[in-house]
């Protein structure tokens, strides 16, 4: 089954003196829904932190389980499940516990995570991507890493933009696509050492992206989120 979503991508516009904010074209986006009927078909990647192009690295056997379905990521990290097609669904992301299958992305995944599904991404044909990290390469991509408090990794589609949350935080962390480095603008951001307050934070991307706004947040774990840059 497929549906065609559309996506109206309005601009906002402050202006006085009866001016008018103008309004994007509107894009009709094929999307395959696969069995899911009246529900959405969440599909996606779990890849590496490091994972590339060049060096793909799949993260298998990690299981996803939220708004009453569950999957088990393939050894290249896809998955695909059935989720309700209103409202976010925050699905538990619980990682294998053993080791990396890439020699060269050494280290055991035991972060566990929350998949955010927004039905707004896709809807408008984002593809998600989560990237988990290994507690080796935590020790040197986040010196002073705190289990005591929440973190929250981005990946944005589309154009490279600047992304912030509005928490405290550590020094974020930006993926050129092939290195990381301290940033805001890339192709998946990371902000670790995130202070937890309410259990939640707004996220925002400069331009303007589908998927911002409130994400949850919780000690000890990576919050994953996907948006796609207008």
């Amino acid at each position: 089954m497929r549906i065609l979503a559309l996506v109206l991508l309005a601009k906002s516009c402050s202006c006085g003196g009866g001016g008018e904010g103008g309004v994007d074209a509107t894009p009709v986006v094929d999307i395959d829904n696969a069995s899911c009927g009246t529900q959405l078909n969440f599909t996606g990647e779990l890849v590496d932190a490091d994972s590339t192009t060049a060096s793909f690295c799949g993260v298998n056997n990690a299981n996803l389980e939220g708004g009453g379905a569950m999957d088990s990521t393939a050894p290249n990290g896809r998955f695909a499940m059935c989720i309700p097609a209103q409202g976010a669904t925050n699905l538990t992301l619980t990682p294998p516990g053993t080791a990396s299958g890439c020699s060269s992305m050494p280290g055991t995944y035991t972060l566990p995570a929350i998949a955010v599904a927004n039905p707004a991404t896709i809807r408008a044909g984002a593809a998600w991507s989560g990237r988990m990290i290994t507690m080796q390469r935590l020790a040197t991509l986040a010196p002073g890493f705190d289990m005591a408090k929440a973190h929250v990794m981005v990946h944005v589609e589309g154009q490279k933009r600047a992304v912030a949350i509005l928490a405290t935080h550590g020094t974020a962390q930006a993926y050129s696509g092939t290195t990381w480095a301290a940033g805001e603008v890339g192709s998946d951001v990371f902000f670790p050492n995130v202070d937890v307050a309410s259990g939640s934070t707004m996220l925002t991307v400069v331009g303007g992206a589908i998927g911002t706004g409130q994400i949850p947040l919780q000690a000890g774990k990576l919050t994953m989120v996907t948006v796609l840059a207008k």
